[in-house]
């Protein structure tokens, strides 16, 4: 199964939407899309606009083949469940708030990713991700940091 998330942006991601549910077309494995704020007819995938979190961690989870938007809330979770991660970034200002392609690029280029900047490029990108070794990013040490400066302060 591959798994698809636009995210929760109340904003919508039309450009996603239609390149998943091309995929879903292509293949001959199940797609299932979170949809979030975006509303489009799905004519290929399955799709829910939210989930809870339990729910959330199951998809990813059960997922062959994640494929995200460029928020790190869902692509850090699908990294720490080690998933072979797909990612199309949000555009500033029609699509996000923010651009979000600094972050994708940047985690493309370590390896962490397979970014996906044109929606026609998916399927590619996809079977990309079959064969591609990604690489999981080390855990940073913010908590004994912030754990000593405590101590020194209060301790």
């Amino acid at each position: 199964m591959i798994f698809a998330s636009l995210g929760t942006m109340d904003m919508p991601f039309v450009r996603m939407a239609e390149a998943v549910d091309r995929l879903a077309a292509a293949i001959d494995e199940e797609v299932i899309v979170q949809t979030g704020h975006t509303h489009y007819d799905y004519k290929h995938a399955q799709a829910f606009d939210f989930c809870t979190r339990p729910e959330m961690a199951r998809y990813l989870n059960e997922a062959r083949i994640v494929v995200l938007q460029g928020g790190w809330g869902a692509i850090s979770e699908a990294m720490e469940q080690h998933k072979r991660i797909v990612v199309m970034p949000r555009h500033n200002g029609t699509e996000h708030i923010h651009d979000q392609f600094q972050l994708v690029k940047k985690l493309d280029s370590l390896g962490c990713v397979v970014g996906v900047y044109d929606g026609e490029d998916l399927m590619a990108k996809l079977q990309e991700a079959e064969q591609h070794e990604f690489k999981q990013l080390a855990k940073g040490n913010a908590e004994s940091i912030i754990t000593a400066k405590l101590h020194e302060w209060f301790g």
